[in-house]
């Protein structure tokens, strides 16, 4: 881009600390922990994974733009769980899916491990299109093919859940591109509450009924958080959790990795957190998360689907995050995608967002596009918690400029 020059890393040593203070503070003004240095140190760090960080610098050296992008694999197993449409469609679903699943190379502006607006951010008065697309046009990392689908995640659209608005097949982001939709995220609002008892004394009768029995049935579980030596010793147990649950997911971006969260560990220390469930001494299931003292972001669970039901152990792992948040004084939580009515039952509401997808042959991508306007997600009506229903029923963020990258 005319004016500014592009610096990009594959390795966290390719910028020096000068160079990642400057990153964080060209964060400061609209932040997000998972494009925060410490967070993006440790994706460039984990070594099965192709990452890499961009800045772009004016004449005098100053940043005034960054950007993550990931060269990934995506894998749909079959998307009957979170995408309805018409019976063309369903046919053309039947057939891509006869082998069982479908699988494609892809580069991903943003982090495939998150949900939100993580990709970049730019200064005021900066083309962040012309700066993403010198991003985009890259060779592929560490000497590796470059992918020829780009997506661009995760904008947040104010449109409210479930009132019948489509929104994939659309072009909202520049021509060319084509809009797609899949879950909501899932956020809940901490800015009323500060403290357990205050947030649950908002909830209807039947959402604290279940809170209880979350609890209740719980109580033979021990929740127990590792450092980084723990984090290490149970590595291959807690990927084999991870994996129990990813297994299952019927389409996937990313994949974390066995060393990723020893990475987050260290870079991010007492901001990324692992805890593990034990049943009579045993290893269970996993939940992590981090923060940034404004929100936390639940990151991945893992845990043995056997004890699931019997002592409601997702459910009280989502517990665990919206409690941590409040003891740590957030004004948010985001609970991910997926599980949409039992992150509801426990106060979360839903955030729509959009992904911005192109394919370099341009069959394929005509294509895409029709599929994207011939289906929609999902939109069922989700449970109320709260005694005083909430506008639309749906935590409506304002959309960042430079994230939004218009």
């Amino acid at each position: 881009m005319a004016g500014l020059t592009m610096h990009h890393a594959e390795r966290a040593a390719d910028f020096d600390a000068a160079e990642w203070q400057a990153w964080d503070q060209l964060l400061a003004s609209e932040p997000s922990v998972h494009l925060s240095a410490p967070a993006v140190r440790a994706a460039l760090e984990s070594p099965l994974r192709l990452v890499r960080a961009a800045m772009w610098k004016d004449a005098q050296g100053e940043v005034q733009g960054l950007a993550i992008s990931e060269d990934s694999e995506a894998i749909s197993q079959g998307i009957d769980d979170f995408l309805e449409g018409n019976a063309l469609f369903r046919r053309a679903k039947a057939w891509l899916h006869r082998k069982g699943g479908l699988t494609f190379s892809v580069r991903v502006i943003g982090t495939p491990l998150a949900s939100g607006a993580h990709a970049c951010r730019f200064a005021e008065g900066v083309n962040g299109l012309a700066c993403l697309d010198e991003l985009m046009a890259l060779p592929g990392v560490n000497g590796a093919k470059a992918p020829r689908t780009w997506i661009v995640k995760d904008q947040p659209v104010s449109q409210a859940w479930a009132d019948g608005t489509q929104l994939a097949g659309q072009s909202s982001w520049r021509p060319g591109w084509v809009d797609l939709e899949f879950d909501p995220v899932m956020c809940v609002d901490l800015s009323p509450h500060n403290s357990w008892e205050g947030y649950t004394a908002g909830m209807r009768t039947k959402a604290r009924t279940k809170v209880k029995r979350i609890l209740k049935l719980s109580e033979p579980l021990s929740f127990e958080a590792l450092d980084l030596r723990g984090i290490e010793t149970h590595r291959d147990r807690l990927h084999e959790l991870y994996k129990n649950v990813y297994g299952r997911a019927a389409f996937r971006l990313g994949c974390l990795q066995p060393e990723d969260m020893a990475c987050l560990k260290r870079e991010m220390g007492e901001r990324f957190q692992v805890w593990i469930a034990k049943l009579d001494g045993d290893i269970i299931g996993f939940h992590c998360g981090m923060t940034d003292g404004r929100e936390v972001e639940a990151f991945f669970v893992g845990f043995e689907g056997r004890h699931n039901k019997s002592h409601a152990l997702y459910q009280r792992m989502l517990v665990e995050f919206i409690q941590w948040g409040l003891a740590l004084g957030c004004t948010s939580v985001n609970l991910g995608r997926t599980a949409l009515d039992i992150k509801a039952s426990l106060g979360a509401e839903p955030q729509r967002l959009v992904l911005h997808e192109r394919m370099a042959n341009p069959i394929i991508h005509a294509l895409s596009r029709w599929a994207a306007g011939a289906s929609a997600p999902k939109q069922p009506a989700l449970k109320r918690a709260w005694k005083q229903e909430s506008v639309h029923h749906e935590v409506v963020v304002p959309v960042p400029a430079t994230a939004a990258v218009s």
